[in-house]
């Protein structure tokens, strides 16, 4: 088991979850006014170092949900088979959550929304797909 509370990035019942690279502007943040049991990891670089993955995920333990989040340049068609590889990773272990998806580019590129496999994974996760530009900030 990789997703153990000690590694955890942040205090059980923290109020504010911010996922960020070092250096840049990019930033998902996650406002628990509610007090959930939380639990925060960065994923590539962190827990996982042998293969690419998304960069961070956020458990809210109280109501069953995952949050892989993929903080991306402007092409957010690579962040695809990132958040895939996260999903791949952790589905058994999070067997009981629903996992959501976060993407958070600095640049919006029209065309790499529009990709095949951008669609193809919009379609398959409907609203559990977010992505915005610089910033996305959500209650859990």
């Amino acid at each position: 088991m990789r997703l153990t509370p000690d590694k955890s990035l942040c205090k059980s019942r923290q109020k504010i979850i911010v996922s960020r690279d070092k250096g840049t502007p990019r930033e998902h943040r996650a406002e628990n006014p509610k007090m959930y049991y939380v639990r925060h990891y960065q994923l590539d670089g962190g827990l996982i170092s042998q293969q690419k993955c998304c960069d961070f995920l956020l458990v809210n333990d109280s109501l069953k949900k995952a949050y892989l989040i993929e903080l991306k340049g402007s092409n957010i068609g690579d962040a695809i088979p990132q958040l895939e590889a996260g999903l791949k990773l952790f589905q058994s272990e999070l067997a009981q959550y629903i996992f959501y998806f976060r993407i958070v580019q600095s640049k919006a590129r029209t065309q790499a929304i529009q990709d095949t496999a951008f669609r193809k994974f919009k379609d398959k996760y409907g609203s559990r797909l977010q992505y915005k530009t610089n910033m996305l900030k959500e209650t859990l």
